[in-house]
């Protein structure tokens, strides 16, 4: 069985999982000779936002790739796809109002138009016979607005090839296709990269607490946060989860509230210099990786 590594993040944004991500598969690869995967289960990104990149990827990959994983990929000598190594990626954008004035006031406007909505999600589900299945949820009010969507270049090579599109018109039918192929991408993927890996560094998605609640297996737990790290026991962080949720069925699991539940067994300081950095994090995975070898 391969060693699984999970980093979480303390802030929804710019917690540094990615940075530390990419110490960790670096150190293993380069230090230790280890033969290491990435895998994402969920990432987004946005084309308002992130426009050029994700256009260089998809003609690059030939798909909507999460910028997170290409990164990761990048430090790893596993030859991977990046759609198995990231099996559910969503790709946003805004939804800015071409009919400002008909909406009568600037606060209409801004809580109707100007928020991130998902234009497209998109679920890698691995088979038995090692192919693929690309299936994309596509927000039909959306897409099919040429007010607000009318990059079709960009856009339909991607869907002509997908073998399955479910398009939705509100959250409540988004919420309910994603819930039918969520847990079949996150595992078939899981899976696969299992069957190819020493080691698998799982990163998480903004502070999800576990953006893949169907896999429940890690030998180490990451919290990451600007300058700081900390070092969880996994059958107690797995329990605290289980207790959060216990109480709070309807609320994501953030990482914050899992926290409350759960205690570090350790906790570093890492310095913003890759090199003093990744020497600390040498000597956390080299320790452990003794022991369970």
């Amino acid at each position: 069985m391969p060693v699984t590594i999970f980093i979480g993040g303390l802030l929804e944004y710019n917690s540094g999982k990615t940075t530390i991500a990419k110490d960790i598969i670096s150190c293993f690869e380069n230090d230790l000779s280890v033969k290491t995967s990435p895998f994402k289960p969920l990432s987004g990104n946005n084309l308002y936002f992130h426009y050029d990149l994700i256009k260089e990827h998809v003609d690059k990959f030939g798909n909507f790739v999460s910028l997170d994983i290409v990164e990761l990929l990048s430090c790893s000598s596993i030859d991977l796809s990046q759609i198995i190594a990231n099996p559910v990626h969503r790709v946003s954008t805004q939804a800015l109002s071409y009919d400002f004035f008909k909406e009568g006031s600037i606060n209409t406007f801004y809580s109707k138009y100007t928020g991130s909505v998902t234009l497209f999600q998109r679920f890698t589900i691995c088979k038995q016979d090692s192919e693929v299945e690309n299936i994309y949820l596509v927000n039909e009010p959306i897409y099919k607005n040429k007010k607000f969507w009318n990059d079709l270049l960009l856009t339909e090579p991607i869907l002509k090839q997908a073998n399955e599109i479910k398009f939705f018109k509100n959250e409540h039918e988004y919420y309910s296709l994603n819930s039918q192929f969520y847990a079949d991408a996150t595992k078939s993927s899981f899976e696969n990269v299992k069957a190819n890996s020493s080691v698998i560094v799982v990163e998480s998605f903004n502070n999800s607490a576990h953006p893949a609640w169907c896999i429940r297996e890690a030998d180490l737990i990451f919290i990451v946060g600007p300058g700081s790290l900390f070092l969880y026991d996994p059958e107690s962080y797995f329990r605290a989860i289980d207790n959060y949720r216990a109480i709070n069925r309807n609320k994501p699991t953030a990482t914050e509230e899992i926290l409350k539940f759960a205690t570090p067994k350790d906790a570093f300081s890492l310095p913003e210099d890759q090199m003093k950095r990744k020497t600390i994090l040498l000597e956390i995975l080299q320790s452990f990786y003794d022991r369970i070898k």
